[in-house]
């Protein structure tokens, strides 16, 4: 589940700049709105890295640790075929006013972009014996062709278990309770 995506904490403000953005969660997916600032026109070239730490608590980031970076896009914009222009395609379809390449300065929208997180093959072995909220944290970096940094973007994911406890379904648990409630009804009728 996304809890939270916004500006990068204590960057400099870059050329591309968005506030925090509003999520809208689902059964297991969401979506993300929110305000897009572009102060300057970005040429064709632009790279897209992200930078994931592991967490075993959200809630204080001092417990995340390193995990992988990798980049998303290499060359944004210059390329009109593969997985890289589907990409930033259909993160354009989702930007009001429409977005073209190469990006021109102004005001967007972001509106209802979807964040799938369902099948993301990520596995909590470690948090399934704490009360830690276990997840991820993603910086995603965007640089110009001169390798300035031109956007900067934190996202953070919980991971959330869906486990069936049915604790009156357990034997010796339903014997307790049958105990404890007889007991209390022998003492009441005492009284």
């Amino acid at each position: 589940m996304v809890t939270r995506i916004g500006p990068c904490y204590g960057s400099p403000v870059p050329v591309v700049s968005v506030g925090e953005f509003s999520i809208t969660t689902k059964t297991h997916d969401s979506a993300v709105s929110g305000d897009i600032h572009i102060s300057r026109n970005i040429e064709n070239g632009w790279t897209l890295k992200a930078t994931m730490q592991k967490c075993q608590d959200l809630r204080n980031t001092d417990t995340c640790d390193y995990f992988r970076s990798y980049y998303i896009l290499k060359d944004g914009c210059s390329s009109d075929s593969g997985e890289e222009a589907e990409l930033y395609t259909m993160i354009f379809h989702y930007i009001e006013p429409n977005m073209d390449c190469p990006i021109q300065a102004g005001d967007y929208y972001l509106s209802q972009f979807p964040v799938f997180t369902e099948d993301n093959y990520l596995t909590v072995h470690e948090s399934k014996i704490s009360t830690s909220v276990f997840g991820y944290t993603y910086t995603l970096e965007g640089f110009d062709k001169k390798n300035e940094t031109i956007f900067c973007l934190e996202a953070f994911l919980q991971l959330l278990y869906i486990r069936d406890h049915n604790w009156l379904a357990k034997p010796k648990l339903n014997n307790e309770i049958k105990k404890k409630t007889s007991s209390e009804d022998d003492n009441e009728e005492t009284s």
